[in-house]
């Protein structure tokens, strides 16, 4: 029996509090890594007679990036398989870290380098002083190095995709349509990055992570697409400048070779992701979705 209006509405409440509750956890948990070195430079500079400044703390944020994102990172890994354990759920099945087909499991990853192209020319095409805005926001987040790369390209994305989509979205695709709880799940992603710029491409590889997670009924392809996608982020950093800038014009052309490349590859995986998948399909079959869910099926109708 389908539930009433009024139940409706409840459940799409009970999501969106769920919801948020995993959002205040995933930026509690940073502000709580965070807050104890502040409140030092704070007591320093108290015990010493002057006042805090604005640009000392910035500084501290900036330089401390990766540390910061790398242990409330790992601190929120462990918050969240323990509530699990303590629930005696699997994981697995809470959040949708399920075993997929190897061409469905690599389309992440397969579009990760043509993603990556397509942001890059965005970026150079937009206004110089948005440009300078967005690169003082995500200062911080190139230094490479070892620390880099497992905040950057390991912690940060398996958390984010854990939170994002392994929670928020499949949580709210229970009160809702998938297509919906897809956007909204990446309209907060994207809100959680702050900047306008960084804010807008975030949204629309969250809305594409979440379609691919949606079809495939599973997490693992968007976890390795945000993987390969920083990565690629991780290592053209360690490119050295020129005023020519021939490392830029070498950069997207190795992109485009490994976009054309991994799109060939896993072409099956990737095409069949812009395929209406037929109520008989595997996304039915794989997902496990509480009675009195969301019965609609936004690719199917």
């Amino acid at each position: 029996m389908k539930p009433s209006k009024g139940e409706r509405v409840a459940q799409v409440l009970v999501a969106l509090l769920k919801s948020s509750c995993y959002l205040a956890l995933f930026l509690g948990i940073q502000v709580a890594v965070m807050l104890p070195a502040v409140v030092a430079v704070g007591v320093q500079t108290a015990v010493g007679g002057g006042l805090v400044k604005e640009d000392v703390v910035y500084q501290l944020l900036t330089d401390n990036t990766m540390t910061f994102s790398l242990i409330s990172g790992v601190l929120t890994l462990m918050v969240i398989l323990i509530f699990y354990r303590i629930c005696g759920k699997r994981p697995s099945e809470a959040l949708w870290i399920r075993r997929v087909p190897a061409p469905t499991l690599w389309e992440g990853a397969a579009l990760a380098p043509g993603l990556y192209l397509v942001v890059t020319l965005v970026l150079a095409a937009l206004p110089e002083a948005w440009m300078e805005s967005y690169s003082e926001a995500s200062a911080g987040l190139d230094a490479g190095g070892v620390l880099g790369v497992l905040a950057v390209a390991v912690v940060a994305p398996v958390v984010e995709e854990l939170i994002f989509r392994g929670l928020i979205m499949t949580r709210l695709s229970r009160a809702m349509p998938g297509w919906l709880a897809i956007l909204l799940s990446a309209a907060i992603f994207g809100a959680c990055h702050g900047h306008p710029v960084w804010f807008c491409y975030a949204f629309v590889l969250g809305a594409l992570f979440g379609l691919m997670d949606w079809k495939a009924g599973s997490i693992w392809p968007s976890i390795l697409g945000h993987v390969a996608f920083n990565a690629i982020g991780q290592i053209i950093t360690l490119l050295p400048e020129t005023e020519d800038a021939m490392w830029e014009g070498v950069m997207l052309l190795v992109l485009l070779a490994a976009a054309v490349i991994a799109l060939i590859a896993d072409r099956k995986a990737v095409a069949g992701l812009f395929r209406p998948v037929s109520k008989q399909g595997p996304l039915t079959a794989q997902l496990s979705v509480p009675p009195g869910a969301y019965e609609f099926d936004p690719w199917y109708e």
